[in-house]
């Protein structure tokens, strides 16, 4: 019998954080006091530093007879499905990619292999993938085993370095053997393995849309036909971690209120020390020209005791995390002091900040933390890290079933949905992306 996993076991310790790794720049060289209004304006006009380019993005729709409800024919003046409206648009971004990556984007439909066709990812064109999507599949194929799927998309991305795959899939998913069910994640987990996963990055966006036609449960009952009952889709991003990032400004239909996310092995947010805005001590931030460098780096020109602290704040963009990890932020992100005893003092939103509309710079970003330093370990650097630390994302608990025969009465609900994403958790268990959702460090340079 397949059991739910605990709670405590899924995801070791919030979600996605697919943002730009990109640090904003810094303001002017500082010691003590209080905000400079003229010099922080520099740190507010900074721009952001150039991400990794994507050669190629790679795109694969699910095109079988179990996602016809999503992709269905229209009557004139209906506005077609949340999948349609929502895929459409993210295609149509895609392509528009042609003219800015070294190669123009692919596309294919995912099928099954069989003798006359043993391709498993058909190549296709944007026009087709696009109008399939928008007036609904005309020649549905058999769809194939979720873990083949992955493992193909992987191996075609090995090929192509700096590549991008966006998946699209309703991702239900159980062994064609019923009482094989209990090792769906080990499945999950072997196929991305065909990735190193220090190497990949893995963005997940779950979204609902009306069904209308043939569903197929996988516990592998009879069909079952909905007539515009919602049920959970999934895109899968996969790629490098800095290029998977710099996806993020054309994955924005995937990013409004409608979606959920979960992503591993992403880069922290955006982010800047700011050096005249709640600074104490004497220290000042590395630069490369207006803009802080990468990692963050303070020197400090003095040294420290309880009597003669440091404090200084950063400013984080989240604007595009998901709103769940905004709003937690100021009670789940964490210090890793490294040794130096350095204390995590506060966390707030940057619109409660009383200062905010007299110091400009703090409007490029959404949240501040402030950092108490009391000493530095010895002459050598000190590097702390702010993380955010890996938690079970409640949407997963919410869009799993352990039995879809009855879909229509339990609501937007996947087969075995925690038991995929814990394939996935378990594919990074070895890595810090198996801890953390993103780890911002801090450089520390004691005095000479």
């Amino acid at each position: 019998m397949h059991a739910r996993l605990p709670t405590a076991r899924f995801f070791y310790n919030s979600a996605f954080y697919p943002l730009a790794a990109a640090l904003l720049g810094g303001a002017a060289l500082s010691s003590c006091g209080g905000p400079d209004k003229t010099t922080e304006k520099t740190t507010a006009a900074a721009s952001k530093t150039p991400v990794a380019a994507i050669s190629q993005v790679s795109v694969f729709v699910d095109a079988s007879t179990g996602m016809r409800g999503f992709m269905h024919p229209n009557a004139p003046g209906e506005t077609g499905s949340q999948f349609q409206r929502s895929i459409t648009e993210l295609l149509s971004n895609i392509n528009d990619q042609r003219a800015v990556n070294q190669t123009a984007p692919s596309y294919y439909f995912v099928q099954e292999s069989t003798a006359k066709d043993p391709r498993t990812l058909r190549p296709t064109t944007y026009a087709e993938l696009s109008n399939t999507v928008s007036e609904g599949i005309k020649n549905p194929a058999l769809g194939t085993e979720m873990p083949t799927m992955l493992r193909d998309i992987l191996k075609l991305q090995k090929s192509k370095p700096g590549t991008v795959s966006v998946v699209i899939s309703d991702f239900i998913y159980a062994p064609p053997d019923p009482k094989q069910t209990w090792k769906v994640k080990t499945d999950v987990k072997d196929a991305l393995n065909e990735a190193s996963a220090q190497d990949l990055a893995i963005s997940i966006f779950a979204g609902t849309s009306e069904f209308r036609d043939k569903f197929f449960p996988g516990n592998r009952t009879h069909f079952q036909v909905l007539h515009g009952s919602r049920l959970p889709y999934y895109v899968w991003v996969l790629g490098q971690p800095a290029a998977v990032a710099a996806a993020m400004p054309w994955l924005k239909p995937l990013m409004g209120a409608d979606f959920e996310r979960v992503s591993f092995n992403t880069p922290a947010p955006p982010a800047a020390v700011f050096e005249h805005f709640g600074n104490v001590g004497e220290w000042y931030a590395d630069k490369t020209g207006s803009r802080q460098t990468q990692p963050l780096t303070l020197h400090f020109t003095k040294s420290l005791s309880r009597q003669e602290p440091a404090e200084f704040v950063l400013g984080l963009d989240l604007t595009n995390a998901p709103t769940t990890e905004a709003a937690s932020l100021p009670t789940k992100l964490q210090l890793d002091e490294a040794g130096t005893g350095a204390t995590l003092a506060k966390v707030w939103t940057a619109r409660d900040e009383p200062k905010a509309p007299s110091t400009p710079a703090l409007a490029t970003y959404t949240h501040l933390a402030r950092v108490h330093l009391e000493r530095l370990p010895g002459r050598k650097p000190a590097t702390v890290r702010l993380v955010l630390p890996r938690t079970q994302p409640a949407w997963v608990t919410k869009y799993t079933t352990l039995n879809d025969s009855n879909i229509a009465a339990q609501g937007p609900k996947t087969f075995l949905l925690s038991e995929v994403l814990q394939g996935v958790q378990d594919y990074y268990d070895q890595t810090p992306a198996g801890r953390e959702v993103w780890a911002l460090p801090v450089q520390l340079q004691p005095a000479d």
